[in-house]
């Protein structure tokens, strides 16, 4: 894989926040995905396999919060809470599969 000029300026950039060579990043975080992926994701939440995750269980809780708002609404309460929580849920798990989509090109 080749960096454009503005990807390795944002790897170094990492890398400098890190406190490590460039080098020495991009070999830890290489090793931690590859981790991520061969074990399901246990080394960390950084990798394809824990966003994933992290992904499915936004979604679950949002199926779960729709649910009790449309019961509450039933039952003449106000579901404002419930629509502000569904579109902050909304906005994270569109990051995440951003993200995810990055990850497969």
């Amino acid at each position: 894989m080749k960096f454009s000029v503005e990807e390795f300026q944002e790897v170094a950039a990492a890398a400098a926040a890190a406190e490590l060579a460039v080098a020495a990043y991009v070999g830890e975080t290489v090793l931690r995905d590859a981790r991520a992926v061969t074990d399901g994701g246990t080394e960390g939440e950084a990798g394809r396999v824990g966003l994933a995750r992290i992904q499915r269980e936004l979604f679950a809780a949002r199926t779960a919060l729709v649910a009790a708002a449309t019961a509450l609404e039933g039952a003449g309460g106000s579901t404002a809470e419930c629509a502000a929580a569904v579109a902050r849920l909304d906005e994270l798990a569109g990051e995440i599969h951003g993200r995810l989509r990055r990850w497969r090109s």
